[in-house]
């Protein structure tokens, strides 16, 4: 059986799938350069090197989905900062790399490659045929590149921009994975659909209205599994809860921790593995399929998901 059947099937049943955790916090850790404007794409062309490590090392680590380093690779933001020429080569890269990375394990039959298509580069001001287009361009070179299934990394987006980036796909003969954010507002205490890095360091919040009524607008359009991501670990249970009631597919959770200060992550709001594991516990419990981390999370709490929760 093909790895995404193995997983959709795991999905169904309730999992538990690990997710991999973050790649541009993890290539910084790393030694990678990041740019400015490109963040950690540029690492395809400038450390391949460092991304074929960073796969090779959430593999090792037991995760069973890996996802390609091609978030900040949008054509929108190539275009904005004159990279548009490298486009397609960045994309098929971080493909490449990763599938790579993943023939080579002797896990390689369980293993399934993840294409992040995203909304990086202010997807907000385009217009619906517009943005479509741009995320179709990378969706297909990256499905064209084998990978396993797309995972829509959307936060911050409003669900207008989610939408067209979900209709955008499904047609593409691979499951499609919708992510998206969510912050607690810090009046009335309600998770809304939006953004909120980190608490700790008075981040900004983005709001755009209650998160149960975004999945339900957005997930009526389709997808294969809806996951909360970049999100601060202590909202994600009440998330999960809030995805479960309102989506009736298999539903996963990968929060980060700390914030993006350009063009490095800034590594605050840590938790240790231990305490990572059990706030994915209680995910789980409360009807998490898949589990990982987004930015800030790296190897170590991967490898504690994997040993600590194949057995719930």
């Amino acid at each position: 059986m093909a790895p995404i059947k193995q997983l959709e099937a795991r999905a169904q049943a309730g999992g538990p799938i690990i997710l991999d955790g973050a790649n541009g916090s993890e290539l910084q850790r790393l030694g990678a350069r990041m740019d400015d404007a490109l963040w950690c794409a540029r690492a395809l062309e400038d450390n391949p090197e460092v991304v074929h490590e960073v796969h090779r090392r959430y593999i090792e680590a037991g995760a069973d989905v890996i996802t390609t380093n091609s978030f900040s690779a949008t054509r929108v933001a190539m275009q904005r900062y004159g990279l548009a020429a490298r486009f397609e080569d960045w994309n098929r890269c971080s493909a490449r790399i990763a599938r790579e990375e993943r023939d080579k394990s002797s896990r390689a039959d369980a293993i399934a490659v993840a294409g992040s298509v995203s909304s990086y580069g202010d997807f907000d001001r385009l217009d619906d045929d517009v943005l479509s287009g741009h995320v179709r361009a990378q969706a297909g070179i990256l499905v064209g590149e084998g990978v396993d299934l797309l995972i829509l990394e959307t936060l911050g987006s409003r669900a207008r921009v989610v939408k067209a980036m979900v209709a955008a796909t499904l047609d593409l003969g691979v499951p499609v994975w919708v992510s998206l954010s969510c912050a607690r507002n810090r009046e009335t205490g309600a998770l809304m659909f939006g953004i909120e890095e980190s608490r700790e360091a008075n981040s900004p919040t983005r709001e755009h209205g209650a998160f149960d009524e975004a999945i339900r607008d957005v997930m009526a359009v389709g997808g294969s599994a809806l996951l909360m991501m970049h999100s601060a670990f202590d909202v994600t249970e009440d998330a999960v809860r809030i995805m479960r009631k309102n989506y009736s597919g298999p539903v996963g959770a990968y929060p980060n921790a700390g914030y993006w200060e350009r063009p490095n992550w800034v590594f605050i709001d840590q938790l240790s593995p231990d305490e990572y594991l059990a706030g994915a516990g209680r995910w789980v419990e409360a009807g998490a399929a898949i589990v990982g981390g987004c930015c800030g999370v790296g190897v170590e709490h991967i490898r504690a998901l994997a040993e600590g929760l194949k057995g719930v």
